[in-house]
């Protein structure tokens, strides 16, 4: 599933790509994608309205419009952005595309169609209604520290729980807790102040890294753990062996030499 890094990555991509233009055809070869709307409603809503900025916010990326109004997105388990030049074929799995005036489209791809598009008045009030909690990559230390208060569950689960920080995953936190050398099941309120302090610097230098990356493991410094994310791999900090845990619900992997439970 796309997480921060990676619809930070789109953001940049539509900053560059689509930014300043104007939308002349929307297509939906996949019309279930979209919430709230036709494809024909949405096409007259967005022609020739032209595209003056980008916010993401945790998972979400919104795209503004000179009319006032925002495009969201959310990619689902698969999703992506990309572009085509209109008069080729557009790629495989495009579920929804704007046609900009220079010839070129910004493509909405998803293998599994499990994404969002809607149409909204407002990203603040939109944030509001999902009740997502604070960005993970734009949260501060006090307000990080503040989230954790009376906070009983695994340190995994809190990472990736939509209402405290928004925009971490099943990957993302992996690598976080294992940059941090933390067990995923370790509870939260067993963490002392300098473990969280730890855990927020962890939590930073994972973001930033990986985007710069562009969200591409293959492009992380061989020391972080999604390169070698699989079990039976070696450790790249201590050659131990890199295990599979079931942790919230999903399958978590981790150095159990490096991150023991409860730290010990």
């Amino acid at each position: 599933m796309p997480e921060l890094p990676d619809v930070e990555v789109y953001k940049q991509r539509a900053d560059a790509w689509a930014v300043g233009g104007r939308i002349q055809h929307v297509s939906a070869p996949q019309p279930e994608i979209l919430e709230g709307g036709s494809v024909q409603s949405l096409g007259r809503e967005l022609h020739e309205c032209r595209l003056q900025r980008t916010r993401r916010h945790g998972k979400f990326l919104f795209l503004g419009l000179d009319s006032g109004r925002w495009l969201v997105l959310h990619f689902g388990m698969s999703g992506r952005l990309e572009r085509f030049d209109c008069s080729q074929e557009r790629p495989a799995h495009t579920d929804f595309s704007l046609e900009l005036e220079d010839g070129t489209c910004l493509a909405y791809v998803a293998p599994r169609k499990l994404g969002l598009i809607s149409l909204i008045d407002d990203p603040d009030d939109f944030i509001a209604e999902r009740e997502l909690g604070v960005d993970a990559l734009s949260v501060d230390q006090d307000s990080f520290l503040d989230l954790a208060k009376g906070r009983r569950s695994g340190v995994k689960c809190w990472l990736m729980s939509q209402q405290i920080l928004a925009g971490l995953g099943n990957v993302y936190s992996d690598e976080i807790l294992y940059r941090a050398r933390m067990h995923p099941k370790t509870k939260v309120s067993d963490l002392n102040e300098d473990a969280l302090r730890g855990l927020f610097a962890a939590r930073a230098e994972v973001l930033e890294i990986s985007i710069e990356a562009g969200a591409d493991p293959q492009r992380l410094p061989d020391d972080f753990l999604l390169p070698h994310r699989e079990a039976g791999a070696a450790c790249p900090r201590c050659d131990g062996t890199i295990r599979p845990l079931k942790a919230c619900g999903r399958t978590a992997y981790l150095c159990p030499d490096c991150q023991p439970p409860n730290g010990q």
